[in-house]
């Protein structure tokens, strides 16, 4: 299993919270790397870019819903859902959002969203066990 690798996104356009997520990833990455797992982590700024690199095929994506663009012109993370929903079904999808309208959150689950998240301390804190989940049942460690 030493040659296992974990390719996690993270679709985000709030460069602090970037960083939250980066934060927490590594840490699973360090405790993962222990069983000869590899977490690779990308991050992108927008749906756009996230979009070019769909074809490696990510394990994992953690996906804002409301972000800006490259131009700053505003887009919502239901399109590259829907776009990972049709091309790679197998990709897992965390919806981690500051929007709480409960209709958007619903929307989502419907489209193939595994989770939604909110941008608090309570989400965060899920973050890592949720993940771990993902990896461990993809690799069937348990």
């Amino acid at each position: 299993m030493s040659d296992t690798k974990i390719n996690i996104f993270i679709v985000e356009d709030d460069f602090v919270f970037i960083e939250i997520l980066v934060n927490l990833l590594e840490e699973l990455k360090a405790d993962y790397k222990k069983k000869g797992i590899d977490i690779q982590i990308q991050t992108f700024y927008s749906t756009k870019e996230a979009g070019y690199e769909l074809s490696q095929k990510p394990d994992i994506v953690l996906l804002d819903y409301f972000l800006m663009d490259d131009e700053l012109q505003a887009d919502t993370g239901d399109k590259i859902l829907d776009v990972i929903k049709e091309h790679y079904p197998q990709i897992k999808v965390l919806v981690i959002s500051g929007q709480e309208q409960p209709s958007v959150k619903q929307e989502l689950l419907k489209k193939g969203a595994l989770a939604y998240l909110g941008k608090d301390k309570e989400s965060l804190n899920k973050i890592k066990p949720l993940i771990s989940s993902l990896i461990n049942g993809k690799l069937d460690l348990n």
